[in-house]
C-alpha cells in the first residue's frame, strides 16, 4: 500500500507478479541503460502499460516505499547501500472506501512488514514466505496450489 486516503481512495503495487520481462527488453533508451537488468513486475491493473521505478528501504522500524522517481533517481538510489529499487508495469488503485470495504469483507489478508521484507520482495517465494510469518493456518494456506483444482 502506497498511499491511503479514506475520503480520496488508495493506491498500492503487486509485489509478486514478476512480467518475466526486465526495463531492457521493454525500453531500448539510453536513459534506461543502467536499469536495463531489473526485472519488471505487474504492478497492477491502472496504467499497465506505464512503467514505474520504486525504492524501498528499512528506515525507522519501517518498510518505506518511494514512487515517481525518474531513472536517474532510481540508478543513484541502486549505489546507496540498504536501497533495492525496483521496476513495475502499472498499479493497483481503490476508490474512496473500496478497500475499507473489502478490508471488511476479509478479502486482502493484512500484515506488518519485517526488516528482512527487502531480502525476499524479488523472490518467487515472496508471498509464501509473508503468509508462513503469519500464523500456523497461514502456513497451510501459502503451501496451497494457486489453482487447487490442478492437483
Amino acid at each position: 500500500m502506497l498511499e491511503h486516503a479514506p475520503d480520496q481512495g488508495s493506491t498500492g503495487l503487486i509485489l509478486n507478479h514478476p512480467t518475466g520481462k526486465s526495463v531492457g527488453q521493454l525500453i531500448s533508451s539510453d536513459a534506461f541503460s543502467k536499469l536495463a537488468h531489473l526485472p519488471v513486475c505487474h504492478g497492477g491493473p491502472v496504467d499497465s502499460d506505464q512503467l514505474h521505478f520504486a525504492v524501498f528501504e528499512w528506515n525507522n522500524n519501517a518498510l518505506h516505499c518511494h514512487t515517481r522517481i525518474s531513472a536517474e533517481q532510481a540508478v543513484e538510489a541502486m549505489q546507496q547501500r540498504g536501497k533495492l529499487v525496483r521496476a513495475f508495469a502499472g498499479h493497483s488503485d481503490w476508490t474512496s472506501g473500496q478497500l475499507h470495504e473489502e478490508l471488511e469483507m476479509h478479502s486482502w489478508i493484512t500484515a506488518y512488514s519485517r526488516q528482512d521484507t527487502l531480502s525476499h520482495l524479488l523472490g518467487d517465494d515472496f508471498w509464501a514466505k509473508s503468509l508462513q510469518e503469519i500464523s500456523s493456518f497461514h502456513h497451510i494456506l501459502s503451501l496451497t496450489p494457486e489453482n487447487p483444482f490442478l492437483n
